[in-house]
This record gives C-alpha cells, sequence and structure tokens, in this order.
C-alpha cells in the first residue's frame, strides 16, 4: 500500500474517531447571549436542593381582593383521538395530567401511555405578575367555572373527536362580584394544541408593570429508560427577533433568562416531547429557567420553565402545542418550532431529506425496517456512477503494484523521485490513488445524518423490525454484561458482529486479501474492527443500513463486474505524417 492509500485510510480514521465530537456539536450545550434587538439577563447559580426552577422566585398568593371560593378543585378530563388531559380549577385552568394515546413507555417493566406531566413538579399555565409592591405574585386560587362549551360531557368528562372543539372559562371575581378577570381554554379533538385567552385588564390597578407572564413550570416528565440520553436533548428555546437561543443548565446547577424584546414562540421539550407557547401576536418578552438535580452518580434530572410575557390591557391569545416532536406535526404548526428539532446544523438538509423519505416511504411499506431496506437500494442506484468509478479505480491500482514496487527499488535512496514517478505512472493510465477510498467517504454524511435521524426523531422511537430487532432508533441489544468493558461497553449486540463481518466479506471482495502487502490486509482487519467498537454503541437502525450497503457493495462487485475504459493512445506528428503518407499511396 503506498502512502497516499495510507493517508487517505487515516483521514478515515480521524473523521471515524471525530464522530462523536461532532455528534455533541449538532447537540450542544451553549451559553445563552443577548440578543441584540432587546435586553436580556442571564444568571447561573448553585442548585437548590428543592430543584425549584421557577420564574420569579419567590412568589405569593394573590387573595386578598377576590372572593373565596371552594377550596376543593373542579377538575375536568378531556378525551381527544390524540391525548387524556387532566384540568383543573386552581389556577384558572392548569394542567395536572397530560397522556399521549399513540406514543407508550416502559416503567418498571411495565408498558404504559406516555405521561408529559410531572405531577409533583408544579402546575403548569400558571399567571404571574408584580404587584405594585414589588412583589412577585402568582394567580393560584381556586378559580370558578363560568362556562363550559361541549358537546359531550357528563360528569365533567369531556369527550371530543375529529374537528369538534369545546371551550372551558375559568373567573375569578372581585368582592362586589366585579370587574373580574377570567381565563379559558379551547381543546380540539385532531391536534396536540390548546388555546388559552387571557383577560387580566381589571386587575391592571394591582400590577407594577402593564404586562403579567403566562407561565409552564415543572418541566416535563422524562419517558425514555436512557436518563443520560434525554439530559443530552433536553433544553429550552426561544424565537426572538428571527434567532432561535438555546437554553441549558449544567450538572448540579440553577439558572434562569429574562429578555425584553419581541418574541414569537418559548419552548422546552425532552428527546421526543415538547411543550411550547405560540402567542397570537409577538409577545413583550420571555423567561426561561432551569435546574439540574443529581439522581445517581452519574445522571442528573433537568426540569425547565417558559413563559410569555402578555401585555395587561388587552385580552390575550396563545396557543399551547403539547405533544411530540414529529417533524411533520411541528412543521405543520407554521411557526419555525421545527428549530427546535435535533437535526443536526450542517448536514441538517441531508437528514430532512432522509426523514422525509422515510416517512413518504412509510405510507408505502408498513415497516421501518424494510423501509430501510428500499432506502438502501435506491441509495445504492444513485451512488452507483461514483461506487462505480472508485471500483474501477482501485482494480487499477491493483494492476499497477508491481510497477509500484519497482518503482519503490529504484529509487529507494531519493522519495521524491519515487513521488515523481509515480504520479507519472497514474496520470499515464488514468488513476486516481484516491478513488478507491471514495465510497467510505461518500457515506460519511449519509452516516451521520442517519445517526441523527434513528437516534433522535420520534418517528423511529420503538420501531420494530424483525425477531430481536425490537427498536430501530436503539442497540439491538440480547444480553447485558453485569459490568462494562472499556470501549465496548456492556451492551452485547448482534448487529455490530454482522456489519463488521460484512465490511471484511466487502473488503476481500475488492482485492485485498489476494494483496501481497502487509500492511494493507492488515488495514483489511482493522478497519472493521475499529468500526465494530464504534457502531457497538448506534442504533440498530444505523447498523443495518450499514451492513445492507456492504452486501450490495459484494454483490455489486460480483455480478456487475467493472471493465477499464481501454486507453486511446495519442497519435504523434509523426504518426499523423505516416497516416497521410500511407493514404495518398492508396489513392
Amino acid at each position: 500500500m503506498d502512502k497516499r492509500s495510507i493517508l487517505a485510510f487515516v483521514l478515515i480514521f480521524i473523521i471515524i474517531l471525530a464522530m462523536p465530537s461532532y455528534f455533541k456539536l449538532i447537540n450542544p450545550t451553549p451559553t445563552t447571549e443577548p440578543d441584540v434587538t432587546g435586553t436580556s439577563e442571564t444568571i447561573e447559580s448553585p442548585a437548590e436542593s428543592s430543584g425549584s426552577a421557577d420564574i420569579h422566585t419567590p412568589v405569593k398568593e394573590f387573595k386578598q381582593k377576590f372572593t373565596s371560593v371552594d377550596e376543593q378543585a373542579t377538575v375536568f378530563t378531556i378525551e381527544t383521538d390524540l391525548y387524556i388531559a387532566k384540568i383543573s380549577s386552581m389556577g384558572g385552568g392548569t394542567i395536572k395530567s397530560f397522556i399521549l394515546k399513540h406514543y407508550n413507555m416502559f416503567r418498571e417493566n411495565d408498558t404504559t401511555l406516555v405521561e408529559l406531566i410531572n405531577s409533583e413538579s408544579g402546575s403548569p399555565l400558571i399567571i404571574k405578575f408584580i404587584s405594585i409592591n414589588g412583589d412577585s405574585v402568582e394567580l393560584n386560587n381556586n378559580f370558578k367555572v363560568s362556562a363550559i362549551i361541549a358537546k359531550h360531557i357528563e360528569n365533567n368528562n369531556i369527550l371530543l373527536s375529529g374537528e369538534e372543539s369545546a371551550v372551558l372559562t375559568f373567573t375569578l371575581d372581585n368582592v362586589d362580584n366585579t370587574n373580574s378577570i377570567y381565563k379559558s381554554l379551547t381543546f380540539y379533538g385532531d391536534r396536540y394544541t390548546l388555546d388559552i385567552e387571557s383577560d387580566l385588564r381589571n386587575l391592571q390597578r394591582e400590577m407594577a408593570t402593564n404586562n403579567y407572564d403566562l407561565v409552564w413550570n415543572g418541566g416535563l416528565a422524562y419517558t425514555e429508560p436512557n436518563i443520560s440520553d434525554e439530559m443530552r436533548y433536553s433544553k429550552a428555546y426561544a424565537l426572538s427577533g428571527g434567532e432561535t437561543e438555546t437554553f441549558d443548565v449544567k450538572a448540579n446547577k440553577s439558572g434562569h433568562t429574562n429578555f425584553t424584546g419581541l418574541t414569537s414562540w418559548t419552548a422546552i421539550r425532552t428527546k421526543y416531547f415538547a411543550a411550547a407557547f405560540i402567542p397570537e401576536s409577538e409577545c413583550l418578552a420571555y423567561g426561561l429557567s432551569g435546574s439540574s438535580i443529581p439522581i445517581s452518580e452519574k445522571n442528573y434530572y433537568k426540569k425547565f420553565s417558559m413563559s410569555v410575557s402578555l401585555p395587561v390591557e388587552s385580552v390575550n391569545r396563545t396557543s399551547l402545542f403539547v405533544g411530540p416532536l414529529d417533524y411533520t406535526t411541528i412543521k405543520n404548526l407554521g411557526a419555525d418550532l421545527e428549530n427546535i428539532m435535533s437535526l443536526g446544523k450542517i448536514l441538517r438538509p441531508i437528514s430532512k431529506f432522509i426523514l422525509w423519505s422515510f416517512i413518504h416511504l412509510r405510507t408505502i411499506i408498513p415497516n421501518y425496517g424494510w423501509v430501510l431496506i428500499v432506502f438502501s437500494f435506491l441509495l445504492k442506484i444513485v451512488l452507483y456512477p461514483l461506487t462505480n468509478k472508485s471500483m474501477q479505480s482501485m482494480k487499477e491500482m491493483q494492476k499497477l503494484a508491481p510497477k509500484i514496487e519497482e518503482l519503490k527499488v529504484k529509487f529507494k535512496n531519493d522519495p521524491q523521485k519515487m513521488s515523481a514517478a509515480q504520479m507519472k505512472l497514474y496520470k499515464e493510465h488514468g488513476v486516481n490513488p484516491m478513488g478507491g477510498c471514495l465510497p467510505l467517504l461518500l457515506q460519511m454524511p449519509i452516516l451521520i445524518a442517519l445517526f441523527t435521524v434513528f437516534r433522535t426523531t420520534i418517528e423511529l422511537r420503538h420501531a420494530p423490525f424483525i425477531w430481536w430487532i425490537t427498536d430501530l432508533s436503539a442497540p439491538d441489544t440480547i444480553f447485558t454484561l453485569p459490568f462494562a468493558i472499556p470501549i465496548y461497553g456492556q451492551y452485547v449486540n448482534v448487529l455490530p458482529v454482522i456489519m463488521a463481518l460484512s465490511t471484511i466479506l466487502q473488503q476481500k471482495m475488492s482485492g485485498s486479501a489476494s494483496s501481497s502487502n502487509p500492511q494493507q490486509k492488515m488495514m483489511m482487519y482493522m478497519m472493521p474492527i475499529m468500526f465494530f467498537f464504534m457502531f457497538n454503541q448506534f442504533p440498530s437502525g444505523l447498523n443495518l443500513y450499514y451492513t445492507l450497503f456492504n452486501l450490495l457493495t459484494v454483490i455489486q462487485q460480483k455480478y456487475i463486474p467493472t471493465k477499464s475504459k481501454p486507453r486511446k493512445k495519442k497519435s504523434s506528428s509523426l504518426d499523423i505524417f505516416r497516416q497521410i503518407q500511407s493514404k495518398s499511396k492508396r489513392k
């Protein structure tokens, strides 16, 4: 193997080693920065033992101006085609539970529906403001249920289907039963969004500012068994001035950021699910806060809160999205909320194309495993001209191997002349010494994009294939060791072994095994071993794709043989003169 080929393998190895760093890059833990269109303040401090991440703490309950109502809150159950929600009159319509009907999670060795609300960590949809005394106040009073508009209601259970909707209105009256404030929630049978209408105009004289905050506190409940994976993707976001700000907290830390300026939305997310405030008109400001609480030596729990600041002098309408980070669903909101999805940065267009392809193929093929197989075939067809050209280059290199060895012996004491002679030999035979590495280099962006799609998109979450492959977004583990092996880990997976064997087979078919160069033979086994350790932690879908791609390459090498194009010998001036003379004599 010549120096250029060795250099190519070294570059590939560096790319492989750099892939984990790239994955961290596409899912960074950034620090919050002030936006130039407004003013912001970011504060970070050690996490409190309570783990509170509420915005504007401490708070005081605001009771003195309002009539007392029953201490027992009224709780409504809203069941739609997509979710089951429990709404309390406490706080004027706060969410106590939000269960998604089409998504499962594993809890204590059992399967249950996904619950997104942390029942012990707060009540989302609280209204907060600063009083004229300078206190941070939250309206956690028990509001009166003043109106219910629903087609199907029985014992506070409301059933919605299709395009049906229902409205709950909660009112807080002044002591003389005048100057009420209210908040109403509108639910829909066919969407994950609900509309919030709030009117605090009659409370304006009690406020120190001309705005109040609609707050989601308590974060989102975690749904995945891999806590460290959930932590990697759990963050808070805001879109202001066309820029998406990302807010995160480090282990055992808490912090908050406040921004004054027009804001389109705020959002919090876990790996697969999200909640977002989307005001009808851009709000005046936003707040994001979070804290991380250790739950073990290596893992910690992050909890985020978000708020949007609304003008008190008007009736405000805000949409709330609570649901899955499904690309189609998020995109259809029309608010650029897909910015919070982990589809990478540099390779985001490739990730989006792969996801788009998978979603559309899924409408025809009912199993994502078979979708992946079809996708591999289609991709192989698209890349065939390039891979075929690289195979031709590899075969030409093998033919030139004896001549290269002769040059090495001839110019063993003059590396510069040897290099020049090699380049001349390559040029005379039209061979690109780097051409054999082209298939691997071509696959790198696709592999990284596939990694992102399989690991972070909810469409492939818990997607089974066949036999032991029950989740294409996770490793195909068949056994867990009681200890972790360095580099390898503690999970015994099958597909990485098959993938490594297919890589060796593919290299043997390419002629590497027949090479007399011991370095080339060594690389034939070293690369599959490196790939095995690296891919052992990757989603089974990615291992399945790479194995299929290797096997398709083997089939291409065996049954679609490459033929070197005969090189046309350039005619010299003497040859041209002889041809002219020959033609003249025949005449």
